[in-house]
Order: structure tokens, then C-alpha cells, then sequence
């Protein structure tokens, strides 16, 4: 799927929401999530090459693991932004801050490796200054 495709399935999204508003709007959360996630889906397929390759290139730089840990606190950020976007236009205000909460929690969880390794790193180089 190309960027017009995309943005077509955009436009036929809004108007069936514009014509099922006059009729029934307990069906617009449910048009609006679909479209969402087809759109998300689309993106994430053109996205795999592309991640593909800077992972290639992190590994040839020798950097895998923090490039690891950059592409999943992206995929949370992403996904949360967009939960929190389809809750808020949905009215609930409260679920959305709370999956934005969430992601962000996670992402502070899965960073506390890093972090531990970072600290080592610098206790070592004290450890090195203070000795010579």
C-alpha cells in the first residue's frame, strides 16, 4: 500500500464515520479503530526494511544491543501515542492517560539495564582516574 492508498482509506473512513453519524454513532469508535489500525499496519510493513537495515548497520557498528533497546522503547511510545489518541477521541480521557502511563513505566523498566550498565561504565572510569 502507497501513501494514496493510504490516505483514500483516510477519506473513506471519514466519510462512512460522517455518514454513520447521522444514523447511528455507537458504530464511530469501532470506524475509527479500524481504519487506525489499518493504517498502522500499512505503515508497519513499510517500516521492516527499513529496520532491517539500521539493524544491520548497528550490529556492524557494534552497537546491537543499544539499538535494541532505541527500536523497542520507540514501538511503546508509538503504540501508547496511538492508544491514547484513539481513547481520547473516544472521550476517555482517563483510559488514554493511563495507557500513556503504562508506556511510559515500560519503557522506564526496560531502560534500567541500560542505565545499570551506564553507571558501571562510570564507576570504572572513576576507578581508573582515581588510580593513576
Amino acid at each position: 500500500m502507497n501513501s494514496l492508498q493510504i490516505c483514500a482509506l483516510a477519506l473513506l473512513g471519514i466519510t462512512a464515520a460522517a455518514v454513520l453519524k447521522k444514523w447511528n454513532s455507537d458504530f464511530l469508535p469501532l470506524i475509527r479503530l479500524a481504519v487506525t489500525v489499518l493504517i498502522a499496519f500499512c505503515v508497519t510493513a513499510w517500516m521492516a526494511p527499513i529496520i532491517s537495515y539500521l539493524k544491520q548497520l548497528t550490529d556492524t557498528a557494534g552497537i546491537g544491543g543499544y539499538a535494541e533497546f532505541l527500536f523497542k522503547a520507540l514501538a511503546i511510545a508509538w503504540l501508547t501515542g496511538i492508544c491514547g489518541d484513539l481513547c481520547r477521541e473516544s472521550g476517555e480521557l482517563g483510559a488514554a492517560n493511563g495507557v500513556e502511563l503504562a508506556g511510559k513505566v515500560e519503557i522506564l523498566l526496560l531502560s534500567l539495564p541500560l542505565l545499570s550498565e551506564v553507571l558501571e561504565l562510570a564507576k570504572k572510569l572513576l576507578g581508573a582516574v582515581g588510580s593513576s
